[in-house]
């Protein structure tokens, strides 16, 4: 079904939108969800307003199943709700990643004529001085934006990303409504504890906003081609800088195949026991060495060439890495490695990412019980994918709190084990592991690192010490005039 949209201009269009959401929801078999909704709204908006109950719910099915059907006809935004979520396994279980994952964006390209004249607000001119020729049926279309071949007046051959005409408005305004919605869905039984649903929206927001900003990705674009510079097995699409703005992203046309394409790659005659290490290679370098790393490296993000070349595509979802992030990663994969269950438990509590409802004893013991149960195995059989989804489950149900850069950093290993398997079986993503975890910590204890954080060490405690006169005397203050707490 042709998702429903609506440009929320008003309360009339807030109502509708309201009601839309309720309808589905209530269709795929979500009463007890629209029956929470129905109360809280009808105090707002008047319990005439709001639709009645479907009369024939969708109840075959899984429960994952039907969120993820509700989720498709509710339209775009709410498919990237679901996207982002099959991201976070800290968040949701397996089965629900794994119906998540099957997200399409069920959108119609744009007709020719919408498209074409917000390429020329965009370009501020003609698109014939631009382009000698522009291909008007989209080669990719998806939500956000769609993809057209051109060819420049200086004749070069590129591929033009078009940001869909109202996409930013849209989009701002439906996050409005979910920012609402989960205000008013916040502490039901149906929503685990440890989810702050609020947090996790905003959070939806910001990087749907950046998403939707296409100079964000050039700028991202630009950057992972700095950092490949040196890798002549990794080829970053160039980008045209003249013809990009931050609705409409320019860069050089690639044709290349796909890595689930076995029959292209076989007559290409390309080696898949050489692609699989470099696709890991590529995210790890990513992680390890330059702490910005793509957050969505599945096969549709990459172009194979000849000998062997990797094309990664599509920058708009990426993530930052401090300092912190990265050794606190190192730490938790050499344990894991290492079979140190105590350490990990170590790390957690240093970090802060333990509730008072955690029992640290029962945390540790369920740890090494997940090692334990490969402690047998050989590092080849030992699978990388599997062993992520048991420690987000092993988290959720010890109330650990894991960074969402960590579980970024996670889940794009795991996607990328599953890249790298599906072109060799015998890869083995523990083994190239270990090393850039070993050579990150090392990294720690090189001279000039020692001196710099004995620096900052100093110069905290200088700042500590400058300050405590000033913070003893507001102290005293706060406790004569009786407002110490």
């Amino acid at each position: 079904m042709a998702a429903l949209r609506f440009h929320l201009k008003g309360t009339f269009d807030r109502l509708r939108c309201y009601r839309h959401i309720m309808a589905v929801l209530a269709k795929y078999g979500f009463g007890e969800v629209t029956g929470v909704l129905r109360s809280r709204l009808s105090l707002r908006l008047g319990e005439k307003a709001l639709p009645s109950q479907a009369e024939q719910a969708v109840t075959t099915g899984s429960r994952p199943a039907r969120v993820r059907l509700a989720l498709e006809e509710l339209g775009p935004t709410f498919v990237k709700l679901g996207q982002l979520l099959s991201t976070r396994p800290d968040l949701v279980s397996a089965e629900y990643i794994g119906e998540l994952e099957r997200l399409q964006d069920q959108v119609a390209p744009e007709p020719p004529d919408r498209i074409m004249a917000q390429l020329r607000r965009e370009l501020g001119g003609q698109i014939e001085s631009t382009f000698a020729s522009f291909d008007k049926k989209p080669i990719a279309a998806g939500s956000i934006a769609q993809i057209h071949r051109a060819v420049t007046r200086d004749g070069l051959n590129v591929a033009v990303k078009v940001r869909r005409p109202d996409i930013v408005a849209t989009i701002r305004a439906e996050c409005e409504i979910l920012q609402d919605l989960a205000g008013l869905l916040k502490s039901t039984l149906f929503v685990h504890e440890t989810i702050d649903l609020e947090d996790m929206v905003a959070e939806f927001t910001e990087a749907v906003a950046k998403e939707t900003d296409l100079a964000n990705e050039r700028r991202n674009q630009l950057r992972f081609s700095r950092q490949f510079a040196d890798d002549p097995s990794v080829h970053i699409p160039e980008v045209y800088e003249d013809y990009c703005t931050a609705g409409v992203l320019t860069m050089e046309y690639i044709e290349g195949i796909k890595p689930t394409d076995k029959k292209a790659i076989a007559e290409r005659e390309l080696d898949c026991r050489v692609l699989a290490p470099r696709v890991t290679q590529f995210v790890l370098r990513q992680m390890f060495e330059f702490g910005f790393f793509h957050t969505d490296p599945h096969p549709g993000n990459f172009f194979l060439l000849p000998n062997n070349v990797l094309v990664p595509i599509d920058f708009g979802q990426v993530a930052r890495l401090s300092v912190q992030d990265r050794r606190f990663f190192n730490e938790i994969v050499l344990s894991i490695v290492d079979r140190d269950a105590t350490n990990i438990v170590r790390a957690l509590e240093r970090d802060d990412m333990l509730d008072e409802e955690t029992d640290v004893h029962k945390l540790t013991a369920d740890i090494e019980q997940l090692i334990d149960t490969y402690h047998d195995f050989r590092l080849k059989d030992i699978p990388f994918g599997t062993i992520g989804m048991q420690t987000f489950d092993l988290f959720r149900h010890n109330h650990v709190r894991p960074p969402t850069q960590f579980t970024l950093m996670l889940k794009s290993l795991m996607t990328i084990e599953s890249v790298a398997t599906s072109l060799d079986p015998e890869y083995i993503l523990l083994e190239a592991l270990k090393p850039h975890a070993l050579r990150s910590s090392l990294r720690d204890f090189e001279p000039m690192q020692v001196l710099r954080n004995v620096r900052k060490a100093m110069q905290g405690a200088g700042d500590l010490a400058s300050r405590l006169p000033e913070d003893v005397s507001l102290l005293l203050t706060k406790f004569r005039q009786g407002k110490l707490q």
